[in-house]
């Protein structure tokens, strides 16, 4: 999803309303953004993410690769 300029807005929004912070753990550099789901009633959200920000989370790396680890 590298230079899509959707999913870059989407970044940006998520980060903003996080405050550019890993919501785990607090740092703040080396943030991604994570789908707490992919999916809300049977229905993917990919593509359609910026109607579903409460979805998505700012994590820094090492939070983000703990998560997934799960």
């Amino acid at each position: 999803m590298k230079n899509n300029p959707y999913w870059e807005e989407v970044k940006r929004k998520v980060r903003v309303r996080d405050g550019h912070r890993c919501q785990m753990c607090g740092k703040t550099y080396n943030l991604e953004i994570h789908h707490k789901t992919y999916q809300i009633g049977g229905m993917s959200i990919v593509g359609h993410e910026l109607e579903h920000l409460d979805c998505l989370v700012t994590l820094c790396e090492e939070c983000h690769a703990k998560v997934h680890e799960k």
